[in-house]
């Protein structure tokens, strides 16, 4: 005698028990019904509804998904009726190959579907987590850096590592203008990152992350020996934790570490971080690698082929969506014509700069954009128009308290100064930059290159060319207080 085929909802039961390690006699006491019950269902000598399969569900704990996915397995092992006889009908073996390759598509389909949602609701909630995380940050930002401290150490709603992530961007933010705020942004990020609820390999991969960012503040408020020290601990905590969901950019470290690389003046280490970010980078983070890289080579001189970079960066950076990276893009682009002598290319990208910083309404921003107009100015001859902007520049970042950028911004002026012999001008502009380096207590070696700058104007014997290395040294020496300017 045949065996009776079990209902659909019966197999679907049957499987469900197996899986999850139920016996009939088990479900039956904690469903409060007969054994037999039970049994009958399995067997197909009761029939069971979609609505009793749920609720022995529920009883063994199980949750909607799981009864979807064992519904849908017995729908696929079960025979289906008879379709109507016709002659072009397939053969038992074709049949059997059509029925496989249903099955397969069926597990393929809802292999798929499943991993969709679980990537759109993992964004989902990572967008809401850093949402909570910024709101997190601001709040913060109300309180002392001890009782920010000690709200980090004992409540656990900073216990987020949404807030571990804002703090870390947030520092990269201040870095260059506040590097002291930075510096404390990013120890706090790190702390947090130890208290974040989770196993102890998550823990792991967000102490590394936020170490990176803490290595990178080191950059600006400490020195390059610190920065490099506190980087050799990223890597092994990143790579002894787990991060199943990807929240967390292993691009941005790679590209945190190139730009101290590019401090160290290491330019082939840092060109090839560049490169294996850009490999690991998603969409929204190829723009900022790209601009960074640029960076690099600018610093190395390679304007030409930074250029090349600033062009590939503009094309993925989104202006509505990424003003500040277009910015950025935009503002190297122009400085880099200008310092190839290819000044009347850059004068129409200054008039969208200056647009991006009114946008932007970011003070510093503003004033990059008169300092660009008045550097493609006097690469155009009109020199007063270039004298006046300068002046300007000059004033601005003395209020906003940025040395190296003062004294940026006063050598470009000398030169303007130079084409016009005014050595006076350039006298007064020599000792205005000693005062200001020795007044915000700037590293002693830089002062030294200032003093020598400053003989040389004495001595009426200013270069374009001193002029120049002396802004290559400037921009190093602002991370680097242990380099030494050589002429």
């Amino acid at each position: 005698m045949a065996k009776k085929i079990p209902s659909l909802y019966g197999l679907a039961l049957t499987n469900l028990m197996e899986a999850h390690g139920w016996t009939a006699k088990a479900l039956a006491a904690a469903a409060g019904v007969a054994a037999s019950t039970i049994s009958a269902y399995t067997t197909g000598d009761n029939g069971l509804t979609r609505e009793g399969l749920e609720e022995l569900a529920k009883v063994m704990g199980l949750e909607a998904e799981d009864v979807e996915q064992a519904v849908l397995g017995a729908s696929l092992v079960l025979s289906s009726p008879p379709a109507a006889w016709s002659p072009v009908d397939p053969t038992p073996e074709e049949r059997r190959v059509i029925d496989k390759a249903a099955a397969l598509a069926a597990r393929e389909t809802a292999d798929q579907v499943r991993e969709d949602l679980l990537r759109e609701l993992r964004a989902e909630k990572r967008e809401a987590a850093l949402a909570e995380g910024r709101s997190l940050a601001r709040e913060l930002r109300t309180y002392s850096d001890a009782d920010r401290r000690t709200l980090v150490d004992k409540a656990p709603d900073y216990q987020h590592w949404g807030l571990a992530v804002a703090l870390c961007l947030d520092s990269e933010k201040t870095a260059a203008h506040d590097p002291r705020e930075a510096l404390k942004l990013a120890e706090l990020a790190v702390l947090v990152a130890r208290h974040v609820p989770g196993t102890d390999a998550w823990r792991s991969r967000l102490e590394g992350w936020c170490t990176g960012f803490l290595a990178n503040t080191q950059r600006f408020g400490l020195s390059l020996p610190h920065s490099e020290a506190t980087f050799a601990g990223v890597w092994p905590l990143w790579k002894a934790g787990e991060d199943e969901a990807g929240l967390l950019s292993e691009a941005y470290l790679l590209d945190l570490e190139a730009s101290l690389r590019r401090d160290q003046r290491l330019f082939s280490e840092a060109l090839k971080l560049h490169e294996e970010a850009l490999a690991l980078a998603g969409p929204e983070e190829r723009g900022v690698v790209l601009l960074n890289k640029a960076s690099t080579l600018q610093e190395k001189g390679d304007h030409e082929l930074a250029l090349q970079m600033l062009a590939k960066a503009a094309q993925v950076i989104d202006g509505e969506r990424q003003p500040r990276l277009r910015f950025g893009v935009r503002f190297n682009e122009a400085t880099c014509l200008a310092r190839l002598g290819r000044a009347t290319e850059a004068e129409p990208i200054v008039r969208e700069v200056r647009e991006l910083a009114e946008r932007l309404r970011n003070a510093i921003d503003l004033v990059k954009a008169l300092w660009l107009h008045g550097i493609v100015a006097a690469g155009l001859g009109r020199r007063q128009e270039a004298l006046e902007a300068l002046e300007q520049v000059r004033r601005d970042f003395e209020a906003l308290a940025l040395p190296y950028n003062y004294a940026l911004a006063s050598l470009d002026l000398a030169l303007v100064y130079r084409e016009e012999g005014r050595c006076a001008d350039i006298k007064r502009v020599a000792t205005e930059i000693v005062t200001i380096f020795e007044a915000q207590q700037v590293h002693r070696e830089a002062i030294a290159a200032v003093l020598l700058f400053r003989d040389a104007a004495e001595k009426e014997q200013v270069t374009a060319g001193l002029v120049r290395q002396l802004q290559d040294y400037i921009v190093q020496a602002k991370r680097n207080p242990e380099l030494r300017f050589v002429p």
